[in-house]
């Protein structure tokens, strides 16, 4: 019975190659789309799941209240650790890790040139980190790596970016001017994890200033600084630890508290729930659920316009196949059967499809740079993948199913006698049906390239946004060497005398990619000195006039150290924040354990120092006292391949001892948007493949309408009708499908482009054109498909066309 379906399809499929083509071409490009993106969805929802006990590891973040600050973090006070372990007995271990990014870690082999590089995955932990955390050792012992001072475990590609294929054990790297003995090597960790390195350090060192008279100040559980991840028992329900918390509070915390008016609540996160519901500050890369969401709902779209094209193409032959389903029926084929061979048909078609499917899957995420957009390592791997393998199987049967379900219960339903006589005509619901399902297609196309166009002009917005200050023509250099920052004053002379370098200062912070800190300091209001939690940058000489800064109100840093320790500027948001209005100038400020009261002396306009999701938040600017952390050079936009060389020249005599390096300010700020450019840039992709798929199905519709109306043509051209007259004729039904999808579609875009504009705090004004725009490209593409079959047809000589048939 299989082999006589397959063989029935098969005559099909080449009886029809057209028809059949469009088909498996729209059906294969829904089922390369879904498995790519069943491959995203299965990376996302499967974070941390490699860890053998990741339903038993909990991370332990808090929330900080107290006068001025309210914040929600995910680290902890690293002496929080072995407090837990001794006053919890359920907590059956404790480890701390601490991030180290843009770390020198050198190689100096005995003979051979020395290895350098900038590593940005340092990661400094526990020696019991691989009794909690599962990771594949290729070498060392995972419980012994870890536990003397100054050891490192690499990861299989970090060590061969040492060590080449030389055995990476016993082996020394230096690292900030500290040898490290390589103590054990370990598999590149997958990209679906929150806490990922390249290099694990040992010991975690206790910080030196929280201890007093032997005992842990209680200040010292009040700033977090590490991630606190703790072993529970299994099944353990959190709340159990939330409860005997407050005895934890009184103990350790509350000293403090009371000082501050502070309240310390525990937020307890299991491992896999991190990724998509953590939500708090300080944190490693997040998850967007949102985007899951909208990345799996255009996925659906595009299976479900893959279907519609089928339907339509099945129902709309009908009549081309109603002599052969009488003929079957009159030689005794039951429903049932007739049923199963169109279904058997579809399934057929869709299993085609995957083939074809596969090899665009493997294209793109082979030959393409589709992993490096999207920040993963998504792979074809049938045979250690089983929910690829059977997903991909499970979705072309269903894809099949779906689409041949319903012409495999309406074909068989077509009046044998009317079918024997040449009679049939499509019945009135099959009709109505192919109009729904033409103007599902063009509201779904209409809302994903709404949805797209939106998504481009905010991200360009974003992009373009006037700042407060001037990102363009700034290279920033990183500051590695002490010695390079006790002379940076001079540098900067030097690297002055060039024309093309205009400005030149100094800062700790660079605008858009480390300005997070939020000290509490006291600030003096109305009712006395006040606590208040703000933004703090440290900055050097001319930072002000190098960046393009606007002073409002008194007066910038004098040059050199005299404003050092006694003076801050302020931007409006913190003036208005502490009720200061006109007159900032002039009130004090100080740091929470500082004696001596500082001043402001100026006020700088707002500006973005931050990415545009967020609004600007109340910023401290203080001079800061060594000169520290990166020079900022503006450069002239003329000859910049000639200054680069000139700055790249100068800087490696200036630090011989470090790799050179540098930034452009305008791409490092514009990083920020990358989330959202990748967003864009997935859903622009499968915009054009909704549109693609969509006028395949109207191609196909297209032709076939104008093939049945073939002797119609004859007759009207006969009576004068002319070229445009017919082609408009064809055509006309569709517009109105297409101007009825647009007016049910607006509504339902409208709202999700409104949801996702409000992750930006400084949103695009709404441009309601846009729709009319989009409405009519899809108007005008949708006749240019529909006239490429009707041209034809209707240019024929009616004594051709009155032959037909």
């Amino acid at each position: 019975m299989f082999k006589n379906y397959l063989r029935f399809s098969t005559r099909v499929f080449l009886k029809d190659k057209f028809f059949a083509t469009l088909n498996i071409l729209g059906l294969a490009l829904g089922i390369a789309v879904s498995i790519i993106l069943l491959l995203i969805l299965q990376n996302d929802l499967t974070y941390d799941q490699y860890h053998i006990h990741h339903k038993r590891i909990y991370r332990l973040g808090g929330h900080l209240s107290a006068t001025g600050i309210d914040i929600r973090v995910a680290r902890s006070a690293r002496e929080l650790g072995n407090v837990l372990q001794t006053e919890l007995p359920e907590v059956q271990a404790a480890v701390r890790a601490n991030s180290w990014d843009h770390t020198l870690v050198k190689y100096e082999p005995r003979a051979g040139e020395e290895r350098a590089f900038y590593e940005e995955n340092i990661v400094r932990t526990d020696s019991n980190y691989f009794q909690v955390f599962s990771h594949t050792f290729l070498a060392g012992d995972p419980k012994t790596c870890l536990v003397d001072l100054n050891t490192l475990v690499l990861t299989e590609s970090t060590a061969k970016r040492y060590f080449g294929d030389e055995p990476a054990l016993d082996k020394t790297l230096l690292i900030d001017n500290t040898s490290y003995k390589v103590t054990g090597v370990i598999r590149d960790l997958p990209s679906n994890t929150h806490l990922s390195f390249d290099i694990l350090l040992s010991q975690l060192a206790d910080r030196e200033w929280v201890r007093e008279n032997g005992q842990i100040k209680s200040e010292a559980f009040w700033n977090p600084d590490v991630y606190l991840y703790l072993l529970m028992p299994e099944d353990y329900e959190p709340q159990a630890f939330y409860s005997k918390f407050p005895a934890i509070f009184d103990k350790y915390f509350k000293s403090f508290g009371d000082q501050v008016g502070g309240k310390y609540e525990p937020i307890l996160e299991r491992l896999d729930q991190i990724h998509f519901h953590s939500g708090l500050t300080s944190d490693e890369p997040q998850g967007n659920m949102a985007y899951l969401y909208a990345f799996s709902g255009i996925g659906i779209f595009i299976i479900l316009l893959a279907c519609i094209n089928y339907m339509n193409l099945s129902t709309a032959k009908s009549v081309n196949r109603a002599a052969e389903i009488a003929m079957k029926k009159t030689l005794g084929s039951g429903k049932l059967q007739l049923v199963a061979a169109f279904l058997g048909e579809s399934v057929f078609l869709s299993v085609v499809a995957s083939i074809l499917a596969l090899a665009i899957a493997a294209m793109v995420i082979y030959a393409t740079s589709f992993n490096s957009l999207i920040g993963k390592n998504l792979a074809l791997d049938f045979v250690h993948n089983p929910l690829l393998l059977f997903g991909t199987v499970g979705l072309t049967v269903l894809i099949g199913v779906v689409s041949g379900l319903y012409p495999a219960f309406y074909l068989p339903a077509i009046p044998t006698l009317q079918a024997l006589k040449g009679a049939y005509k499509h019945r009135k619901s099959s009709l109505v049906l192919r109009k729904v399902l033409i103007t599902t297609q063009f509201g779904i196309s209409i809302f994903v390239v709404v949805c797209t166009l939106f998504m481009q002009r905010q991200i360009r917005y974003v992009r373009n946004k006037e700042l407060g200050f001037t990102k363009d023509n700034v290279v920033v250099l990183p500051i590695n060497d002490t010695l390079v920052q006790h002379q940076i004053e001079g540098i900067k002379h030097e690297f002055l005398q060039r024309p093309t370098i205009t400005q030149a200062t100094t800062a700790y912070h660079v605008l858009g990619m480390n300005v997070d800190g939020q000290p509490v300091m006291w600030a003096e209001s109305e009712s006395g000195m006040k606590q208040q939690a703000f933004t703090l940058m440290f900055v050097g000489d001319d930072y002000l006039k190098t960046m393009g800064l606007t002073l409002v109100d008194g007066r910038d840093f004098q040059a050199g150290l005299a404003d050092v320790d006694h003076s801050f500027l302020v931007n409006e948001a913190a003036a208005k924040l502490m009720g200061w209005g006109n007159n900032a100038v002039g009130k004090k400020v100080k740091f929470f354990h500082d004696n001596e009261d500082k001043q402001v002396i100026g006020v700088v306009k707002d500006f973005n120092y931050n990415s545009l999701h967020n609004a600007v938040e109340p910023l401290l600017i203080a001079r800061g006292r060594d000169n520290g952390g990166f020079l900022h050079l503006r450069v002239r936009g003329e000859d910049l391949p000639g200054t680069m060389d000139y700055i790249r020249q100068k800087w490696s005599q200036i630090d011989p001892n470090h790799p050179y390096e540098y930034f452009f300010l305008d791409q490092r700020f514009n990083e920020q948007y990358r989330a959202d450019e990748i967003q864009y840039k997935l859903v622009s992709t499968l915009s054009y493949i909704c549109i693609f798929i969509s006028l395949l199905g109207l191609l196909g519709l297209s032709a076939f309408t104008a093939a049945q109306r073939t002797k119609e043509i004859g007759i009207r051209k006969v009576h004068g009708a002319s070229v445009p007259h017919i082609i408009y004729m064809l055509y006309k039904d569709v517009m109105y499908l297409v101007l009825l999808a647009s007016v049910l579609i607006i509504p339902v875009a409208w709202y999700v482009v409104t949801q996702w504009l409000g992750n930006f705090a400084y949103q695009m004004p709404p441009d309601y054109a846009l729709f009319v725009v989009v409405t009519i490209f899809a108007i005008a593409f949708s006749f240019l498909t529909v006239a490429f079959h009707s041209w034809k047809t209707a240019r024929t000589n009616p004594v051709d066309s009155l032959k037909y048939e």
